[in-house]
């Protein structure tokens, strides 16, 4: 059994507040999104989310602890990575909040909670708990990273994108093609419209890490693919057939790029699953590859709903439960945001 858990996440431009029960089913999810303020500007502006969340988060708050049904027994928050400015936000708000009732807080990594997302459920159902291996995909608009999950310990990167990360990569050719942000959902719609045959895009291989992917050259070839068809700012109302097979011939580039190294890491490591979480892991065409992957080797897959796969409390809160399983808590007067991701496997960058 868990202790009932109020999750706070603010991130980068997404403040959320989640209750979860003492099986770690989700209770209350709420979310406040940032993406019509940051729209005008092609992407997220720190300070623009910082201010947001200061206004989104109280309110938040009062309308999940209104609405539970008995009262949190921990608090749980994100402490990094993320923009610096939005986790203060978050962690002044949950220390001040865990400290007037005297509740014990837990910082979590964000990425952590990404990695919790596929045991959740949006049914009312208990979180699962897989007990053994599990192979994890994360992939968003600021991380794509291959992982391994194991009980007890954890996670460890085994290989990354050396330059951009994924979801990032739609947003810039999104933008190009005159889709406002965030555009991985809008390009996930045409690309069901073309012919992912149509446009060659290149998929590039990485000589010293076969675990590691690069997505700064797609990104490049896609860009200049639209401004050689002349198709700039061609994505809105009236869209040409021209855009469907462009945008299709670009996200299979992405997808193989991200699942190049899974069939390998399966092979060494034989997980018991595989999951993938974060928002690029709503992509229709990455969700499909991914269970007929599974099927091939054997292996389950676990897809978060489509609505945790975006930043949410929900998954804050789960990994905060399993933190606190394992023995961890944080004194809410000494608590700081880590901007940058914590775990370095040896030989592997620095983000």
């Amino acid at each position: 059994m868990f202790p009932r858990t109020l999750g706070v996440e603010t991130s980068c431009d997404e403040s959320s507040v989640a209750l979860l029960d003492r099986e770690g089913a989700v209770e209350i999810n709420l979310l406040s999104s940032q993406a019509r303020s940051h729209a005008p500007f092609g992407g997220v502006v720190p300070e623009l989310a910082s201010r947001e969340h200061l206004k989104a988060l109280p309110m938040l708050a009062r309308s999940v602890l209104d609405g539970a049904e008995e009262p949190p027994e921990l608090v749980a928050v994100t402490a990094g990575p993320g923009l610096v400015g939005a986790l203060l936000v978050g962690l002044r708000f949950a220390a001040a909040l865990a400290w007037a009732t005297e509740l014990p807080l837990v910082a979590v990594d964000h990425l952590e909670g990404h990695l919790a997302s596929p045991f959740l459920s949006r049914d009312g159902r208990p979180a699962r708990r897989p007990g053994g291996t599990v192979l994890s995909l994360v992939a968003s608009g600021g991380h794509s990273a291959w992982y391994l999950v194991r009980d007890g310990r954890p996670p460890f990167r085994l290989g990354r994108t050396r330059d951009d990360a994924a979801g990032e990569t739609f947003d810039k050719v999104a933008r190009v093609l005159g889709i406002p942000y965030p555009g991985g959902p809008a390009l996930d719609h045409l690309a069901r419209l073309g012919d992912p045959r149509v446009v060659p895009m290149p998929r590039p291989r990485l000589k010293d890490s076969t675990a590691d992917f690069s997505f700064s050259g797609l990104k490049s070839a896609a860009i200049r693919a639209i401004r050689e068809r002349g198709l700039e700012g061609a994505g809105g109302d009236e869209v040409p057939r021209a855009v469907y097979d462009l945008v299709a011939s670009f996200e299979v580039a992405v997808v193989d790029q991200l699942l190049g190294p899974l069939e390998r890491l399966a092979r060494e490591h034989r997980p018991i699953a595989i999951t993938a979480s974060g928002g690029v892991a709503a992509n229709t065409l990455l969700r499909e590859r991914l269970e007929v992957t599974g099927r091939r080797l054997g292996i389950e897959v676990l897809l978060p709903p489509k609505e945790l796969t975006t930043d949410n409390a929900a998954m804050i809160a789960h990994a905060g439960q399993l933190a606190f399983g394992r023995g961890e808590v944080d004194d809410p007067r000494r608590l700081d945001a880590r901007p940058s991701e914590k775990w370095q496997p040896p030989g592997m960058r620095k983000v």
